[in-house]
């Protein structure tokens, strides 16, 4: 059994400072908070005032592989505010709440879904077993969170003993009994790294020289807003802003946009994950190619298709990659609970029709009736406000619990 390192315990009746742990995760909800590491990752466990009995366990997105490992309240500094809000209203309405840092930065599709499975026996150490369990996982977490659901929603009480934590009598233990999906490529990871090479072939045809190197060649730099990298990018848009147009209109990757500092952020944002994440996959790949464009035809610039065709650098890919991204991972589609995901229909990072793909495959697998998808008409990644995350949850909630299921579609703006 692993030695597990319990960093804090706080009972929060009142201010508490303590050395070493971030402000973001003391909340003025919780009448008790657990803040430790187990297996390499840092995890934060909260039970609120007036508990309800259920735990919501959170699947952060990708973090640049170079950053520290910190708890998604803490980092990174965009979203953790998001992440905070979020588990506030979430204390405020009754649950207890637990999310980890993972072990790994990156790809860690399967370090998060092991370290978010060990959190329900965490949380179950501390503090009273819960009734219902739930997982929420955003970006990338939403591809962790649908690993989970479909193979380790029942856990055996074999492979609890094996988690080291909690040793429970019986053959099977429902662990978890609905999840919410945000902004995920919940269509698979393959979809997912095509979106982001495809732009970047094609912006390397577009504007060649801009970028060092080529899709599977990727220095390690600086990718902040003010870094000279991302002021290369903008500059060469800026000087032929028709090639940015062009660009985004090829079929094969249909970038959003609505206005030209739009379209601008969605370019630089796309490559991006190319040049952060590509020498992470190709690692956890054995340094083969997960891209694949040899025999793909660029299609939606009419008479110039063959000039791109003729043009743009090809790619062989590799059954060993492919066999990656299919185990961390892409869906199956049999759902043995509730699921809901959210998107945005405009989301740059994350193609909204990883949705279309999703329900495809959930319907294929015959689990449609498990399957809930609905969505709002923006631009942004994950453009949700915490207060309607917390809104979508609690029909998840109702969901399970009543078995009121919610109307798939759009929402309001």
């Amino acid at each position: 059994m692993r030695r597990l390192l319990l960093a804090v315990s706080v009972l929060t009746l009142g201010l508490v400072a303590t050395s070493g742990v971030a402000f973001a995760t003391h909340s003025p909800a919780s009448q008790r908070e657990v803040v430790g590491e187990y297996n390499g990752a840092q995890y934060a466990l909260f039970l609120p005032y007036k508990w309800n009995g259920d735990l919501v366990v959170y699947a952060h997105g990708f973090v640049d592989p170079v950053a520290p490992i910190a708890l998604p309240d803490v980092a990174p500094i965009e979203v953790a505010p998001w992440v905070v809000e979020l588990r506030e209203r979430l204390l405020q309405a009754g649950y207890g709440v637990a999310y980890s840092s993972y072990s790994e930065n990156g790809w860690a599709v399967n370090d998060g879904a092991q370290r978010t499975r060990e959190l329900r026996p965490l949380f179950d150490y501390y503090f009273p077993t819960p009734d219902k369990t739930y997982v929420i996982g955003r970006s990338l977490g939403a591809l962790t969170t649908m690993l989970l659901v479909e193979k380790y929603s029942t856990e055996s009480s074999f492979s609890l003993n094996l988690l080291g934590l909690i040793s429970l009598g019986g053959s099977s233990v429902r662990v978890i009994d609905g999840a919410l999906a945000l902004c995920g490529p919940v269509g698979g990871g393959r979809k997912q790294t095509d979106y982001v090479a495809h732009t970047r072939a094609l912006f390397d045809f577009f504007y060649p020289g801009v970028i060092p190197g080529d899709v599977l060649h990727v220095q390690a730099t600086n990718y902040a807003s003010d870094s000279p990298q991302v002021q290369a990018i903008v500059g060469s848009i800026l000087a032929n802003p028709n090639a940015a147009v062009s660009l985004a209109s090829v079929d094969q990757i249909e970038l959003p946009w609505t206005s030209f500092p739009e379209l601008i952020n969605t370019i630089v944002r796309v490559l991006g994950y190319n040049i952060l994440g590509t020498n992470d996959l190709l690692e956890r790949t054995g340094g083969t190619s997960p891209f694949e464009n040899r025999s793909t035809t660029y299609t939606g610039l009419g008479a110039y298709d063959a000039t791109v065709n003729a043009s743009v650098d090809r790619f062989a890919g590799s059954t060993q990659a492919f066999n990656y991204l299919k185990a961390f991972y892409q869906p199956k589609g049999t759902l043995p609970v509730p699921v809901l995901t959210l998107h945005t229909t405009l989301d740059p990072d994350v193609p909204f029709a990883h949705e279309a793909s999703l329900a495809a495959i959930v319907a294929t697998a015959g689990s449609s009736k498990k399957l809930v998808q609905q969505n709002y008409n923006r631009y942004g990644h994950c453009n949700f406000s915490p207060a309607e995350t917390a809104d979508a949850f609690f029909r998840l909630a109702n969901w399970v619990k009543r078995g009121v299921k919610p109307v798939s579609g759009a929402l309001a703006p």
